[in-house]
């Protein structure tokens, strides 16, 4: 098994994210996805249970899992891959982590852990500044 990371540029934070998922997954029979434009090669070992990793406002706080990869095409006429994916976002302990361009390949040994839904009503209670300063300093 295999997972990536890909930043979600022009995301806040993962109710932003949710939120524009809702568009998405009504247009693709109630699954959201992502857009990146190669396919990975090694797509058999991810779709063995891997995960989307997301990097939000400079932190990788959540991933889904991916359900499958499909071949299609950008507005522009452009070919491109799309990650369909779970529409399940499961909180991860959030790891700084710098800006990037297109995707990365993340082993299943340096993904961050998931956390409890406990966990994650707690980090939502701090105020967004706050939680954010605590992830830059790797203390969340």
């Amino acid at each position: 098994m295999l997972h990536m990371m890909k930043i979600a540029f022009g995301i806040d934070n993962i109710r932003h994210l949710q939120e524009s998922y809702k568009i998405l997954a009504a247009s693709n029979n109630g699954f959201p996805y992502t857009l990146t434009r190669f396919a990975p090669k090694q797509m058999d070992e991810i779709l063995q249970g891997g995960s989307l990793y997301r990097v939000i406002a400079g932190s990788m706080c959540c991933r889904q899992v991916i359900r499958e990869f499909i071949p299609a095409t950008r507005e522009n006429g452009d070919p491109c891959i799309r990650i369909v994916l779970d529409p399940e976002i499961i909180r991860v302990a959030a790891v700084p982590f710098r800006p990037f361009q297109g995707w990365r390949y993340l082993k299943p040994q340096d993904a961050p852990s998931d956390i409890t839904q406990q966990q994650a009503d707690e980090l939502s209670s701090l105020p967004p500044k706050m939680r954010h300063d605590l992830q830059l300093l790797g203390l969340l």
